[in-house]
C-alpha cells in the first residue's frame, strides 16, 4: 500500500489502474520490499520504462520483477553518467533508499530527472518513504514543495484490494523472507534487517 500510494501520488497509478504506456519511472532502492513492489506495480500498469537503482548483484532479481534497465549504485561513474544523461526524462521517481539508514540522499539529485514543461515547471513527481526531519515537518504542516512528496501510508481496504488486483494481472507476488516467530528467528531477522541487504520483505510466521 505504501508503494501504491507513492505511485498514485506520482501520477502513475489511478483508481482504475489504467494503462501507462509511454510513462517512465525510476525506482531507487529497487531490491528491497517496497522497491520490488514498485517494479511489480509499474509492470502491472504497463509503464514503458522502468529503471531500477540497486546493487549490481541484484540486477537479475530486479529485472525478473519488472525493471527493463538497471543502474548499479556501487559504480560511481555509472551512477553519475545516468543522472547526467537523463535530466528531464522521468514522469516519476520513487525513492525508498534515501535516509533509510545507510547515508543515501537522492532527493536533490533526483529533481533534475523529472520532466518539465516549456516554462521549466515541474511535471514529473518525486515521491519518497523517508527523508530528513525538515521534509516531515513540511508534510505535517501541509507545505511540501510542489511535486516533491514524502509519504506515509494510509492503511485502507480499497488500496489493499487494488494491490492484489494489479498483481493478479501479471501473476506477481511479494518476495518474502519468512522467519519463525521465536527467539532465534527474531534475532536472525533483525540481523538481516540491520544488514540492509534484505531482498524483499521480512515476514514472521506465527503458529496457530
Amino acid at each position: 500500500m505504501s508503494t501504491l500510494q507513492c505511485l498514485r501520488k506520482g501520477g502513475i497509478i489511478d483508481k482504475e489502474g489504467s494503462n501507462q504506456d509511454g510513462k517512465s519511472v525510476l525506482v531507487i532502492g529497487a531490491s528491497g520490499g517496497c522497491g520490488i513492489a514498485g517494479l511489480q506495480l509499474c509492470k502491472a500498469v504497463g509503464v514503458s520504462r522502468i529503471v531500477a537503482i540497486c546493487s549490481g548483484k541484484n540486477s537479475q532479481l530486479v529485472r525478473s520483477m519488472g525493471a527493463n534497465e538497471v543502474i548499479d549504485y556501487t559504480k560511481e561513474s555509472e551512477l553519475a553518467s545516468f543522472f547526467a544523461e537523463n535530466a528531464g526524462k522521468f514522469d516519476c521517481v520513487f525513492d525508498v533508499a534515501s535516509h533509510s539508514g545507510g547515508g543515501e540522499d537522492y532527493w536533490d539529485t533526483s529533481v533534475a530527472l523529472l520532466k518539465r514543461d516549456e516554462n521549466n515547471k515541474l511535471l514529473g513527481h518525486f515521491t519518497a518513504l523517508n527523508g530528513p526531519a525538515t521534509k516531515f515537518v513540511r508534510k505535517f504542516f501541509g507545505c511540501q514543495k510542489r511535486n516533491l512528496s514524502v509519504m506515509m501510508v494510509d492503511s485502507n481496504t480499497a488500496d489493499l484490494e487494488q494491490v492484489l488486483s494489479l498483481l493478479d494481472r501479471t501473476g506477481a507476488r511479494p518476495l518474502m523472507n519468512t522467519m519463525p516467530f521465536d527467539e532465534k528467528g527474531v534475532v536472525e531477522a533483525f540481523k538481516l534487517l540491520k544488514s540492509r541487504r534484505v531482498k524483499g520483505k521480512i515476514v514472521f510466521e506465527i503458529a496457530k
